[in-house]
């Protein structure tokens, strides 16, 4: 059941006040991998009062956000005073730090044709060249070294440091597909190291954006935290202790997307709990399976189109649901308990999306850590993207929440 609600009012929410004038924010959904755009902006007025001719980027009379707002009985904002001064918005540039299995069992046979790693490096390297130039990506390969009981289990190394993707042909673009190319499958599987070690990269770099791990493995760990196992795919050790670390992730500002690959089949319940505490959970999905929350690839015929739209759908959500927090003109301050999001079907009725306060909310919106960008809920999301619809957002009135 739908957790919209929808709004019977008018379009435009503004308050019955001379000396405030609201203003809305509108996004328009043009496809997946926008990263930035132009947002037009409109001024509204209350249903007594005429439409304002001021243009956008005028500063408008009367207080736009302080404590001295008049009373208006409109249902569903509480009465409170909408924006009074119109602003610009981007969508919020994205971050991602991919991790990617080259266990020796990557070489095995991938379903469809060719070895799981030549699959994967394939629909990988097609993946990032669709991304946008404003996207950051950093690359870790796990375990990078052959397997040795006298040697450490992980090659603690970053392939590609963190930097912007920048342009096609770019300087980035062709470090990450020279180190591709220069990869081959060896040794055990120590996720647990791995996944620590690219969390360090992701909040030691000081790019700017929303965070991302991208997990892909193709089986369960050979090796505990601290190298401890064997790293025989005869011998896999307890998967369950990278949860917690998943959901320490996601309080920390980073979401975690897992794809199980081939040879992951005795992980699934895991690698589900780690998607669902990491906050990227798929729609409907149960940890028994057969729709696992994380991206399942053990059942697939095709490796290659199974990945392709598992890192499609990745990139949809990474690149395309969260939105900069406009910044207000004139020195006033954006309330963050005065915001609301409305989206518009096409055709249909505008709706309210209510924040919610559920860690890896699948419903609604929420803000990001330090609140300078509103991030969508996974299924709010898949629904808004797949529309051709459009959101709205609005100032001055109370956050209504779930």
């Amino acid at each position: 059941m739908s957790h919209f609600q929808p709004l019977r009012t008018r379009t435009s929410f503004c308050a019955r006040r001379s000396s405030s004038r609201g203003s809305v924010l509108a996004w328009p959904l043009a496809g997946l991998l926008l990263l930035s755009a132009g947002m037009s902006v409109s001024a509204c007025s209350s249903r007594d009062e005429k439409q304002d001719d001021e243009r956008p980027g005028q500063s408008l009379d009367g207080v736009i956000f302080g404590d001295d707002a008049e009373d208006d009985e409109r249902p569903g904002f509480n009465g409170e005073v909408c924006a009074g001064q119109s602003a610009g918005a981007e969508l919020a540039p994205a971050v991602l730090q991919l991790l990617v299995d080259t266990s020796g069992s990557m070489d095995q046979p991938a379903p469809g044709g060719g070895s799981k790693w030549t699959v994967t490096r394939s629909a990988m390297l097609d993946a990032i060249d669709g991304m946008p130039s404003g996207t950051s990506l950093g690359l870790v390969f796990y375990p990078n070294l052959p397997n040795d009981d006298d040697g450490p289990c992980f090659d603690q190394r970053t392939a590609v440091a963190l930097d912007s993707l920048a342009d096609a042909g770019s300087q980035q673009r062709q470090r990450l597909r020279n180190a591709f190319q220069r990869q081959n499958p060896q040794g055990g599987t120590p996720t647990h190291d791995a996944y620590q070690y690219a969390l360090a990269q992701l909040s030691g770099s000081n790019v700017a954006g929303s965070r991302f791990v991208v997990l892909i493995t193709d089986g369960t760990p050979t090796y505990s935290l601290g190298c401890v196992g064997t790293g025989l795919v005869t011998d896999p050790v307890d998967p369950s202790p990278l949860i917690p670390n998943a959901a320490s992730a996601l309080a920390t500002g980073t979401r975690t997307f897992v794809i199980g690959s081939p040879g992951s089949e005795g992980a699934r319940a895991s690698l589900s709990r780690m998607a669902e505490a990491g906050g990227t959970a798929r729609p409907g999905c149960s940890h028994d399976g057969p729709n696992y929350c994380h991206f399942d690839m053990t059942r697939e015929t095709d490796l290659q189109a199974g990945l392709t739209r598992a890192l499609e759908a990745i990139t949809g959500v990474a690149l395309s649901c969260r939105y900069e927090v406009p910044q207000i003109r004139d020195g006033v301050a954006l309330d963050p308990g005065k915001v609301n999001v409305l989206f518009t079907p096409p055709g249909g009725e505008q709706e309210l999306i209510p924040r919610s306060d559920q860690a890896g909310c699948s419903e609604g919106w929420q803000y990001s850590q330090n609140s300078t960008q509103i991030e969508l809920c996974s299924s709010t999301c898949e629904r808004i993207r797949s529309s051709n619809g459009g959101l709205t957002l609005e100032f001055g009135c109370a956050t209504q929440v779930r």
